[in-house]
C-alpha cells in the first residue's frame, strides 16, 4: 500500500503522525500501527481472559482503532485479544449503500482490506466470519424472529422513516434477512468457543444484533459500545444494544440525591457548551442565541398566544426508529400534530426539523413529507428548516410546552424549567422530569387542556440537572485516544504506549469494567 510507506518514511523525517493522518488520510493508520512497538504485558492480570472483539467493519476507521486501543491494553494486562472481521460475507450491511450499487463489491473489499491490513500490522490475531460461518452452515432450529433488526437496517440503508413497499424494498429486506441469518449463525459458532467477553460497537442491525443475541443467550458477557455526545467520548453498556442508554438502575439510586457544589459547577460548565456545541463531536446548533423578543418577530409569533415546540428526529437514526408508543411512526405524529393545531388558532405550534437531516443526510427531509401534506402551513404552524441558523436555545425561550420523539431536546427543555411531552421510548422518559403519553386520546387532551400553572419549573430543572450529570458526566468514557475530525474519520492515535494507556484514569476503568463486570459508570462522587 502506497499511503502507509509515504506515512513510515515521513515519520523518518520527523513528521508528526497527526499532521501525516491529516494529509494521507486513514491508511497512515496502518503505518502508525505497523511503527508502534507490539504490546507488552507490563501489568499482568491474576485471572487472564481470552476476549473477542466483534469488530465485522474493518473499514469503518474509528470503530477499528476505538478496538485496537482497547485490545493494547488488554493485552498490557496479559489477556488473549482477538478480533473478527467480515471477509466479504455480509450481502447486505452499512457499507453498501443504497444508490450505489455499482461500488458495492468495492466497497466491500476496501473495508475488509484496510481492517486486515490495520490489524495485521498490530500483529493481532483476526478470525475471519467466513471461519465462524464454516463451522455453523445452518442456523439453529431455534431461529429467532429478526424483524426488529430487518427494518431497522432497512430504514437506515434507504435513509427513511417510512419504507415504501416496492420491488426493491422486498429485494433488500431478503438481503438483510440473509444478513441477520449469517450474523446469527457467526454468534452461534462465537459462543461454542466460549470465549470471556465479547465486545462489539452498535450491538444493533442485523450486522450485530443477532450475533449480541445468541451470545447473550448462550451465557456470553457481551458489551457494547458506541460514540458519547461529549467530543473524545465513548459509551458502553454491558449486554443490551449501545444506541440505548440505559442509566435507570443508577438513575434511581440517585436521583433524589443533590449534586455537591463540584459536581454541580462540573454539569454548569458543560450545559453552558452544548448552547454551541464547542465540547461536543457533532454540531447541530447554527445559529446564534436570540432574545425572546428577536425570536418571536422572526417569526412573526403572536406573544400573547400558548407556544407549543415540536422538534423531531432524524428518522431513519437507531435512536429514533422503532421507538413509537403513541402513534404508529414518527411522521404520523407530526403530521397528526399538525393538523390538530390547524383546527386550534387559539395555540400556536413551531416544528423544529433536527439539524442533523443536513449534518448526516436523509432521503426522507421533513420538510419536503410536511409541504406534501400541507401545501399551505395553517397560520398558526411555522416550520424551521433543518438548515436555517436558528439556535434550539431561542426556541426553548419561547416554548410554554415541548413535544418530543426520542430527541435530547427532551432533557434539554427541562433543564431550562420548560415541560416537555415525550411520545416515544427514550432513556429519559420515566426519569421524573418530562411527561410521559401513553395514547392519542391522552396527547391531545393534554395539548387541549394545557395548563402550566401547576409546573413546578425549579423542580424539573433540578431533576434534569442530577440526570444530565449522571448522563454526561457519569456514563460517557472520555476516550482521548483516537484522533478524530469528525465522527467516524480517525486520522491517528495518541497515547497509546502501554503504560500509558493503563495509567490513564479512563482506560483504568474500562479494563476494570471488562474484568470484574461492573459497570462501566464512573462512580458516584468520583
Amino acid at each position: 500500500m502506497a499511503v502507509p510507506r509515504i506515512a513510515r518514511i515521513g515519520s523518518l523525517f520527523g513528521v508528526g503522525w497527526d499532521q501525516l493522518g491529516e494529509r494521507l488520510g486513514r491508511e497512515s493508520l496502518v503505518a502508525q500501527v505497523g511503527k508502534t512497538a507490539r504490546p507488552r504485558v507490563v501489568d499482568p492480570s491474576d485471572k487472564p481472559l481470552d476476549i473477542v472483539f466483534l469488530t465485522l467493519m474493518g473499514g469503518n476507521h474509528k470503530l477499528s482503532t476505538v478496538e485496537y486501543v482497547v485490545g493494547r491494553a488488554l493485552l498490557a494486562r496479559g489477556h488473549r485479544v482477538r478480533y473478527v472481521l467480515c471477509d466479504q460475507q455480509l450481502p447486505a450491511c452499512e457499507v453498501k449503500l443504497v444508490d450505489q450499487e455499482e461500488r458495492w463489491d468495492s466497497a466491500c473489499a476496501k473495508c475488509y482490506g484496510f481492517g486486515r491490513s490495520l490489524l495485521t500490522s498490530a500483529g493481532a490475531e483476526i478470525i475471519p466470519i467466513s471461519g465462524l460461518l464454516s463451522t455453523n452452515p445452518a442456523p439453529s432450529e431455534t431461529q429467532a424472529d429478526w424483524g426488529e433488526y430487518i427494518e431497522s437496517s432497512l430504514l437506515k440503508h434507504f435513509r427513511v422513516g417510512v419504507l415504501a413497499a416496492g420491488a426493491e424494498a422486498t429485494s433488500r429486506r431478503r438481503m438483510f434477512t440473509e444478513a441477520a441469518e449469517r450474523s446469527q449463525r457467526a454468534g452461534e459458532a462465537l459462543a461454542q468457543m466460549r470465549p470471556d467477553r465479547v465486545i462489539m460497537s452498535h450491538g444493533h442491525y442485523c450486522t450485530w444484533g443477532p450475533a449480541r443475541q445468541m451470545l447473550v443467550e448462550a451465557g456470553i458477557p457481551v458489551v457494547t459500545y458506541n460514540i458519547g455526545k461529549k467530543r473524545d467520548s465513548i459509551t458502553l453498556n454491558w449486554g443490551i444494544s449501545a444506541d440505548w442508554w440505559d442509566v435507570s438502575e443508577e438513575w434511581a439510586r440517585v436521583k433524589d440525591q443533590p449534586l455537591n457544589d463540584t459536581e454541580q459547577a462540573v454539569i454548569d460548565d458543560y450545559l453552558a457548551s452544548r448552547r454551541d456545541h464547542t465540547r461536543d463531536m457533532m454540531v447541530y446548533n447554527f445559529g446564534q442565541e436570540q432574545s425572546r423578543e428577536e425570536t418571536r418577530r422572526r417569526f412573526a409569533l403572536d406573544p400573547d398566544l400558548p407556544t407549543f415546540s415540536l422538534f423531531t428526529n432524524v428518522l431513519w437514526d437507531a435512536a429514533s426508529a422503532q421507538r413509537e408508543i403513541v402513534f404508529g411512526n414518527p411522521v404520523e405524529w407530526v403530521m397528526e400534530t399538525i393538523d390538530w393545531f390547524a383546527q386550534r388558532s387559539d395555540r400556536q405550534l413551531i416544528v423544529k426539523i433536527h439539524p442533523a437531516e443536513v449534518v448526516i443526510g436523509t432521503k426522507q427531509p421533513f420538510r419536503s413529507v410536511i409541504a406534501e401534506r400541507f401545501p399551505s402551513l395553517p397560520r398558526n404552524v411555522r416550520v424551521i428548516a433543518p438548515d436555517e441558523k436558528v439556535n434550539s436555545w431561542s426556541i426553548a425561550k419561547i416554548t410554554d410546552l415541548g413535544l418530543v420523539h426520542t430527541s435530547t431536546v427532551g432533557l434539554e427543555l427541562p433543564l431550562e424549567g420548560v415541560p416537555c411531552v415525550v411520545v416515544s421510548d427514550t432513556h429519559f422518559r420515566g426519569a421524573g422530569f418530562t411527561i410521559d403519553i401513553n395514547s392519542r386520546d391522552e396527547y391531545f387532551d393534554l395539548l387541549a387542556n394545557w395548563d402550566d400553572s401547576n409546573t413546578d419549573r425549579a423542580r424539573i430543572s433540578t431533576l434534569a440537572t442530577r440526570y444530565a450529570y449522571l448522563l454526561f458526566e457519569r456514563y460517557q468514557v472520555d476516550f482521548p485516544f483516537v484522533v478524530a475530525g469528525s465522527v467516524n474519520d480517525v486520522r491517528s492515535l495518541s497515547g497509546i504506549r502501554e503504560q500509558e494507556l493503563l495509567d490513564h484514569p479512563s482506560m483504568r476503568r474500562i479494563i476494570r469494567a471488562l474484568e470484574t463486570r461492573e459497570s462501566f459508570m464512573q462512580a458516584d462522587g468520583a
